[in-house]
């Protein structure tokens, strides 16, 4: 809810997400896992889609969503969207999110060890 940044093992840890792998992993723990799934017979996949889907709706997503349009509708126009607008159109968008964010300590705005590597980065050479 605060935007707070935490770590993809953290992440990991307390169950948000299911995997979390080094940037120079990454790609060949990917790849394994979509050969691994391409093995599934395509009726068990779509079974287990079906299933998943229902367990969804059971738990209220269809709702979910359509509340979210008309939610994210109205905080457009409170003060706070407005002003986020009327920044992002004046100062550009960057300047709008470290606005919002900044109070936060959103994580693109800490010092660059606690900010996620890009894969542009891989291909550094060390200094």
């Amino acid at each position: 809810m605060t935007g707070e940044w935490i770590s993809g093992k953290e992440a990991a840890k307390i169950e948000l997400i299911n995997f979390s792998y080094p940037l120079e992993e990454l790609d060949g723990q990917v790849a394994a896992l979509a050969e691994k799934l391409a093995k599934i017979p395509m009726t068990q996949l779509a079974v287990m889609k079906l299933i998943v889907n229902q367990t969804y709706d059971n738990m209220g997503l269809q709702s979910t969503q359509l509340l979210g349009p008309i939610l994210d509708a109205a905080m457009r126009n409170t003060p706070e969207g407005l002003a986020f607008v009327h920044t992002a159109a004046t100062q550009r968008v960057k300047q709008a999110v470290k606005d919002r964010d900044g109070p936060f300590g959103d994580y693109s705005q800490g010092r660059p060890e606690d900010q996620p590597r890009k894969r542009s980065e891989l291909n550094k050479e060390p200094q």
